[in-house]
């Protein structure tokens, strides 16, 4: 269980930042699909909330 709530950790993390930039980089430049990406950013803390949870209440290895 924890080595499956550090990998959503990780892909919580990821999400988010790609979706802050992605969405921030397309909103500036004029693009109409800036929110599709935008909305990564929650999708990514819900799964890096669930991982943080999961990596607390297991034990390594």
């Amino acid at each position: 269980m924890h080595k499956i709530g550090v990998f959503a950790v990780w892909l919580g993390l990821i999400l988010t930042v790609f979706g802050l930039v992605a969405g921030f980089w397309r909103l500036f430049a004029g693009y109409a699909d800036a929110m599709f990406y935008m909305s990564a950013v929650p999708l990514g803390f819900v799964v890096l909330f669930a991982g943080l949870v999961a990596t607390q209440l297991s034990r390594p290895g």
